[in-house]
Formats: structure tokens, C-alpha cells, sequence
């Protein structure tokens, strides 16, 4: 108490000295005087919007999460994704996409780095809540055999537009379960790929957990990224 009324007098005091100099003179005192407070002020700011958009992100129904994994040359970058792809499906309020792009994964190394984003696909993939992932090649060859996958042969059956220029880029194999099936797409002829920034270095490819509820979000995202129009 006796701090905040000391706090109170001084205040009261430097609000005068305010009233006498220039706006620079006003802004160079409170910055050598309250940088302190100002400070502190900011970051409780910045703290409460984060909390305040950890609240909003929880109260959003998300229609599709992805992760793109080890994208070295920025050719899926999430936050561009999200409100393209936002726009492109027409998301309903309430809803909203949910794309990561800051994964890296080396299986040999042992880079706390690597090894968190290793533990956090592992991690939303047990909890069902991550609904594809794209690899590169070594990822897939990793993933394919560890993960329970979707047969993308029958999901793009349901659209046979997409299905048509889709086919050609399926990979068969076994997935997790042992079972024979289209386990992953290579993007190469999507519209990630066709970015002048591309080297051609690494494919990449698309794999779909078998226990998505997002069908319909999963192939308007398809449509997207061979750039047809939206259904």
C-alpha cells in the first residue's frame, strides 16, 4: 500500500513536469523514467492476447489439419495456406483450417529440435487429431509403413474430376496396418511445386490418416492444390 500511494505522488508529480515540456521531451522522460512500466505494460499486453487468441483458437471448430514437414524452401508456407485455402472453401464462421509448416525431422540426428517435431506428429497422430502430413521422400518411406493410412484411391473416388488428374500421382504400398492400398500422392503436379522457387531438388508427398472425419475438407483441399474449382 505504501508503495502505491508512493507510486501515487510521483505520478502526480511527473504528470506535471509533462504538462510543461515538448511532445519529444514528453516521450524521451516517460522513456527514461517508465521504461520500466512500459515495459512490463507490454508484455502484459502481449499476454493477453495471446490467452485471448488461445481462447478464440478453442472455441474454432478446426475442418483440416495438416502438417508440412522439413519444407526447406518455403514452398508450403501455413499461414499464406490457411487463408488461401480458407478463402478457396468458403470456411464457415466458427470453423477454421489449422496448417504447420515449422516441423523438421532427421531420424538420425539427435537435435532436441528434430526430436520435439518427431514427438509432436507422433503425439497429435495417437491423439487422432492430425487429419494428413506432407514428407519429403525418406519421411515417406519412414511413415508410410509406421501409420494406419487412408486409401486415397477410394477417397478420390468421390470425386471423379480430381480422381482423373490425381491418379496418375498415387503411390501404392502397405500402410501400418499391412494392408495393400494408394498410402500416399506425390505432389509434384500441384500447384506447391510449380513455385519458381522449387528446385526439384526433393519430392514431396501427401499421406492421410486412416481415422479423418475431414473427407470433404480433405478433397476440396485436393481440388486446391491441383487447382480446380471449388465444388
Amino acid at each position: 500500500m505504501i508503495f502505491g500511494n508512493r507510486l501515487f505522488r510521483s505520478w502526480k508529480k511527473d504528470l506535471q513536469t509533462l504538462k510543461t515540456l515538448s511532445l519529444r521531451q514528453k516521450l524521451r522522460f516517460l522513456a527514461d523514467y517508465y521504461k520500466g512500466y512500459l515495459f512490463l505494460a507490454f508484455c502484459l499486453l502481449l499476454l493477453m492476447f495471446y490467452l485471448g487468441d488461445m481462447f478464440w483458437q478453442s472455441r474454432q471448430t478446426i475442418d483440416l489439419q495438416g502438417f508440412f514437414v522439413n519444407d526447406r524452401q518455403n514452398l508450403f508456407p501455413a499461414k499464406k495456406l490457411m487463408q488461401d485455402f480458407s478463402s478457396y472453401q468458403k470456411t464457415a464462421p466458427g470453423h477454421r483450417i489449422a496448417f504447420e509448416d515449422s516441423l523438421f525431422v532427421d531420424l538420425d540426428s539427435g537435435s532436441e529440435y528434430h526430436a520435439a517435431s518427431q514427438a509432436k506428429i507422433m503425439a497429435y497422430t495417437a491423439a487422432k487429431e492430425l487429419d494428413f502430413l506432407v514428407v519429403p521422400a525418406e519421411l515417406a518411406s519412414h511413415y508410410v509403413p509406421s501409420f494406419p493410412l487412408c486409401d486415397l484411391d477410394g477417397l478420390l473416388s468421390k470425386d471423379p474430376a480430381l480422381k482423373e488428374l490425381a491418379s496418375p500421382d498415387l503411390i501404392y504400398g502397405e500402410d501400418g496396418s499391412k494392408t495393400a492400398k494408394a498410402c500416399c500422392l506425390n505432389l509434384q503436379s500441384t500447384r506447391f511445386l510449380q513455385d519458381p522457387a522449387y528446385d526439384g531438388t526433393e519430392a514431396y508427398y501427401l499421406l492421410v490418416l486412416s481415422y479423418t472425419e475431414h473427407e470433404e475438407s480433405l478433397l476440396s483441399f485436393l481440388r486446391y492444390a491441383y487447382s480446380l474449382p471449388s465444388a
